[in-house]
């Protein structure tokens, strides 16, 4: 049995001694079980005969483990089930994206912001949230902790929550860099103007087309003249540009008009330079500011009031003259 598992020599012979090949048949004899073994050793090896196969684990991809370790942070940052969270990373798809939204949960996760604050601001703008860059929230947060306003107008800002005013400061941003404003000034325009917050996004667009196609001036005046995003635009700017291109097409204009001339000037002081002067300007600018104070006057004291800081009036007599000229006589 040993020789028989030995290997075969292979010799070379002549072509006229090699077996011609027969075809099978079923009345041939069975092989020989030596030339068997030789095959599925050659076949298999030593090693492959030992040791059974065993099945092959395939690893996790890189990107299911990405996309769980995501859904992991998600849970822990915002509270949020794996069905909600497989919704939103269906907008962010991508390697480096998740590697980024990585980073922003663990950024949003150490700013330690109040209980149920990341899930009110994902809740309310999921794409304005996730669309921000690693360090942003920390930076649009201190902006707006170090606002500079009034206490009333920082109240309304931080209403519902001190993240879902940076993301919506975000968008402002945005808006404003894709309108060629450079984003550093655009952060300047909203620390020193808040109230551009409150206003809607589709009303701060408005503005700026206003300024822009309408007015024309360039984007970049609202550095130096904030206060035109935080005035209302119908109320405040509308009328005043109307009647300075009334005025210009009529020649009225002697100076030409800046941007302070429509955002720094109180609405008295305005109608004094640029309407009282014109009557047929009044109608344009939205009635008459003339009859108003007059009425604000009128009802400063209850009707009838006046008779008594009336003062109280004597009768003279002829010996109220005698006696008054007796008594200047002497002083001359």
């Amino acid at each position: 049995m040993a020789l028989a598992l030995r290997p075969l020599r292979r010799r070379n012979l002549p072509l006229h001694l090699l077996p011609h090949p027969t075809r099978l048949s079923t009345s041939a004899s069975p092989p020989d079980h030596r030339e068997l073994l030789r095959i599925e050793r050659i076949l298999h090896g030593p090693a492959a005969a030992a040791e059974p196969p065993q099945p092959q684990e395939h690893p996790l991809p890189a990107a299911a483990a990405a996309t769980s370790g995501l859904h992991h942070h998600l849970h822990r940052t915002a509270g949020i089930t794996a069905a909600e969270s497989a919704s939103l990373l269906r907008r962010f798809p991508g390697a480096h994206t998740h590697h980024r939204l990585g980073r922003l949960l663990d950024e949003l996760r150490g700013l330690r912001l109040p209980g149920g604050e990341i899930r009110s601001a994902l809740e309310s703008d999921p794409d304005g949230l996730l669309a921000m860059d690693p360090g942003e929230p920390t930076r649009l947060l201190e902006l707006l902790h170090d606002l500079r306003c009034r206490k009333a107008v920082k109240d309304q800002v931080l209403a519902h929550g001190a993240l879902r005013a940076a993301v919506a400061a975000r968008r402002r941003v945005e808006l404003l860099h894709a309108r060629g404003l450079r984003r550093r000034d655009a952060l300047s325009v909203l620390a020193r103007e808040p109230r551009a917050i409150l206003y809607g996004l589709e009303d701060v667009e408005r503005k700026v087309e206003f300024l822009v196609n309408t007015m024309g001036f360039e984007i970049g005046w609202l550095v130096q003249y904030p206060e035109f995003l935080g005035v209302n635009l119908d109320n405040w700017i509308v009328p005043r540009h109307n009647v300075v291109e009334h005025l210009r097409s009529v020649g009225g204009l002697g100076d030409p008009i800046e941007m302070k001339h429509y955002v720094r000037l109180s609405r008295r002081k305005f109608y004094n330079m640029f309407v009282k002067p014109y009557p047929e300007c009044e109608r344009i600018f939205g009635g008459p500011v003339r009859e108003s104070e007059e009425k604000m006057m009128r009802r400063r004291h209850p009707t009838g009031l006046w008779k008594l800081f009336t003062p109280t009036k004597h009768e003279r007599t002829q010996d109220d003259v005698m006696n008054m000229k007796l008594f200047v006589e002497p002083l001359r």
